[in-house]
């Protein structure tokens, strides 16, 4: 978020870190792709036919571990 005070300058306001992040356990994951659109910052990506979680727009919202179908997404200190 960018913030203009009346002097003209500019100042950004960083979002915290979330507290946890998502991770795929390669070994469980069987590409399913459920969790791709549950989401919301689209983190979760497919890459080279592997299921990967950019660390750095992860929010920790969770929306993703419960709908996995084998249990590969889990939560881990960021």
């Amino acid at each position: 978020m960018l913030d203009a005070p009346d002097n003209g300058r500019y100042r950004w306001r960083m979002r915290p870190a979330p507290p946890e992040i998502a991770v795929v356990d390669l070994q469980l994951c069987d590409r399913c792709g459920l969790c791709l659109p549950l989401c919301p910052p689209e983190a979760i990506h497919l890459r080279l036919a592997d299921l990967v979680v950019d660390r750095s727009v992860c929010t920790g919202c969770r929306k993703c571990i419960a709908p996995c179908p084998v249990g590969a997404l889990t939560m881990v200190p960021a």
